[in-house]
């Protein structure tokens, strides 16, 4: 089966999905995005072809102003898209953090976890701290070799 066919496959089966695990927002964003640029292009131009019909100091204002209009018009579809697209990847990277966390990678047990044989001790953070984050053992130096300001 071809890619094309397995995302229409997914397509399909994302919109009858009503437990809503699969977002087809991300794959339809583009056409929606697309036929923004098309209206606002349309727009941009049946206005400017209405105020160059008016004639005057019209048509070098519309000279002017609908082309810098329609510009920051696309603009802002293109940053509610982008909006858009990021929370939803939110969402999607969020459900692959959870199901890792879920199927023990990265868990409590993991190597690199506080209690876990190959980690750092209880209560030991970014700053030092003993057993049960009793403190820094050593002075913070800030890299210089000299006691910073939280010594």
């Amino acid at each position: 089966m071809s890619a094309q066919q397995t995302d229409a496959k997914s397509f399909i089966g994302g919109l009858f999905d009503f437990s809503f695990t699969t977002f087809v927002t991300l794959k339809f964003l583009r056409v929606i995005y697309g036929i923004l640029v098309v209206l606002i292009l349309l727009g941009g131009l049946v206005f400017l072809l209405r105020v160059l019909s008016l004639g005057g100091v019209g048509i070098v204002l519309g000279l002017i102003f609908v082309p810098l209009g329609t510009l920051l018009y696309l603009v802002f579809a293109r940053m509610w898209m982008e909006l858009i697209a990021v929370l939803f990847r939110i969402g999607e990277n969020t459900s692959t953090l959870v199901a890792l966390m879920s199927s023990g990678a990265g868990g409590p047990g993991s190597p690199g976890s506080p209690g876990s044989p190959g980690g750092p001790p209880p209560g030991a953070g970014p700053w030092g701290g003993g057993p049960g984050g009793t403190g820094p053992q050593t002075p913070y130096t800030g890299g210089t070799g000299q006691p910073g300001p939280f010594s």
